[in-house]
Protein backbone atom coordinates (compact mmCIF):
# COMPACT_ATOMS: atom_id res chain seq x y z
CA UNK A 1 0.00 0.00 0.00
CA UNK A 2 1.96 3.67 -1.09
CA UNK A 3 1.09 6.40 0.59
CA UNK A 4 0.23 8.08 -2.30
CA UNK A 5 -2.72 6.04 -2.29
CA UNK A 6 -3.69 6.38 1.12
CA UNK A 7 -3.34 10.14 0.11
CA UNK A 8 -6.01 9.89 -3.18
CA UNK A 9 -8.56 7.32 -1.31
CA UNK A 10 -8.73 10.42 2.08
CA UNK A 11 -9.80 13.02 -0.73
CA UNK A 12 -12.08 10.79 -2.17
CA UNK A 13 -15.80 10.96 -1.96
CA UNK A 14 -17.58 7.84 0.54
CA UNK A 15 -19.35 6.97 -2.66
CA UNK A 16 -16.22 6.54 -4.11
CA UNK A 17 -14.54 4.74 -1.15
CA UNK A 18 -17.59 2.46 -1.34
CA UNK A 19 -17.16 1.92 -4.60
CA UNK A 20 -13.68 0.85 -4.66
CA UNK A 21 -14.02 -1.36 -1.51
CA UNK A 22 -16.80 -3.52 -3.59
CA UNK A 23 -14.55 -3.35 -6.54
CA UNK A 24 -12.25 -5.54 -3.77
CA UNK A 25 -14.34 -7.46 -2.73
CA UNK A 26 -15.08 -5.65 0.43
CA UNK A 27 -18.67 -4.37 1.24
CA UNK A 28 -19.41 -1.10 3.34
CA UNK A 29 -21.78 1.52 3.98
CA UNK A 30 -21.20 5.66 2.83
CA UNK A 31 -22.55 5.73 6.49
CA UNK A 32 -19.66 2.89 7.73
CA UNK A 33 -16.86 5.02 5.38
CA UNK A 34 -18.37 8.27 7.16
CA UNK A 35 -17.81 6.89 10.64
CA UNK A 36 -14.30 5.79 9.42
CA UNK A 37 -12.91 8.83 7.56
CA UNK A 38 -11.20 10.22 10.93
CA UNK A 39 -9.02 7.34 11.33
CA UNK A 40 -8.24 7.56 7.47
CA UNK A 41 -7.23 11.43 8.28
CA UNK A 42 -5.02 10.43 11.09
CA UNK A 43 -2.81 7.70 8.95
CA UNK A 44 0.72 8.21 9.63
CA UNK A 45 3.69 6.80 7.54
CA UNK A 46 4.80 5.46 10.43
CA UNK A 47 1.93 3.14 10.54
CA UNK A 48 3.61 1.36 7.74
CA UNK A 49 6.14 -0.17 9.91
CA UNK A 50 5.27 0.20 13.72
CA UNK A 51 1.26 -1.41 12.95
CA UNK A 52 -1.65 0.59 13.55
CA UNK A 53 -2.28 1.78 16.90
CA UNK A 54 -3.95 -0.64 19.18
CA UNK A 55 -7.02 2.50 20.00
CA UNK A 56 -7.37 3.18 15.77
CA UNK A 57 -7.80 -0.84 15.84
CA UNK A 58 -10.49 -0.71 18.62
CA UNK A 59 -12.40 2.13 17.24
CA UNK A 60 -12.64 0.56 13.58
CA UNK A 61 -13.64 -2.87 15.22
CA UNK A 62 -16.61 -1.15 17.34
CA UNK A 63 -17.93 0.47 13.78
CA UNK A 64 -17.20 -2.88 11.42
CA UNK A 65 -16.88 -5.99 13.84
CA UNK A 66 -14.05 -7.68 13.84
CA UNK A 67 -14.63 -9.99 11.32
CA UNK A 68 -14.71 -6.78 8.84
CA UNK A 69 -11.98 -5.05 10.63
CA UNK A 70 -9.83 -7.63 9.57
CA UNK A 71 -10.49 -8.18 6.29
CA UNK A 72 -10.66 -3.85 5.91
CA UNK A 73 -6.77 -4.37 7.17
CA UNK A 74 -6.06 -7.40 5.06
CA UNK A 75 -7.24 -5.22 2.07
CA UNK A 76 -5.04 -2.15 2.80
CA UNK A 77 -1.87 -4.35 3.59
CA UNK A 78 -1.81 -6.07 0.35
Amino acid sequence: MSIQFLQQLAQSTDKEIVAFARAEGFEISTSEVKKLRPYLEKFSFSWLFVGIPKDILVEVEAVLGRKRSRQLIALFTK
